[in-house]
């Protein structure tokens, strides 16, 4: 199958890229920046972009992954973490659902299931954070532009059948090799 994966050239995709190739998938990268995983250099946010990647890669699924993170948030205008995160979700469910696909993975962020009080740490206990936990709070652009990509998420599954899985994933980092002690 071909899949499409946004934002390969970050630390989730780098991990999920040679996996989906050792069960047999046909893997295309897209991200702004270039990479071993990368096959298209450019945005989401652009949508002919978007458009002859499904067209010429034979796209069949995609696995949204890329976005502007919170840390973005100092370096980027608010219009572009719309024009990334939100804009660039709708191209990309646009897309599959004009050649008809079945399966759309978007990946968001289990930080809109973290309120102000669990963030502080000030809750007053330790809470389970599962599909019940809420109500979702936004605490900065990045959780309402993530918020906003879910919602779009469900018109194409209620109108054209398009299965989309929402994943809200954990916080995620590369590991730093220091050396602490003598071990």
């Amino acid at each position: 199958m071909g899949v499409l994966l946004t934002g390969s050239s970050g630390w989730l995709v780098q991990h999920l890229a040679p996996r989906l190739r050792t069960d047999g998938h046909l893997v295309t990268g897209v991200d702004v920046r270039p990479s071993a995983d990368t096959h298209i250099v450019g945005s989401v946010a652009d949508r002919a972009s978007v458009e002859r990647a499904f067209s010429d890669y034979g796209i069949e699924a995609v696995i949204h992954s890329g976005a502007l993170q919170k840390t973005h948030i100092v370096h980027h205008p608010t219009s572009t973490f719309v024009d990334v995160n939100v804009t660039g979700t709708l191209n990309l469910m646009t897309a599959a659902v004009a050649v008809g696909h079945d399966r759309f993975i978007f990946t968001s962020t289990t930080s809109l299931m973290i309120s102000h009080n669990v963030h502080r740490d000030t809750a007053a206990a330790a809470s389970w954070l599962d599909e019940d936990f809420g109500p979702l709070a936004r605490r900065n652009l990045y959780g309402v532009t993530k918020l906003t990509g879910e919602g779009l998420c469900r018109l194409p599954a209620l109108e054209y059948g398009l299965n989309c899985i929402l994943l809200r994933t954990a916080r995620f980092f590369r590991r730093r090799m220091t050396r602490i002690g003598n071990y």
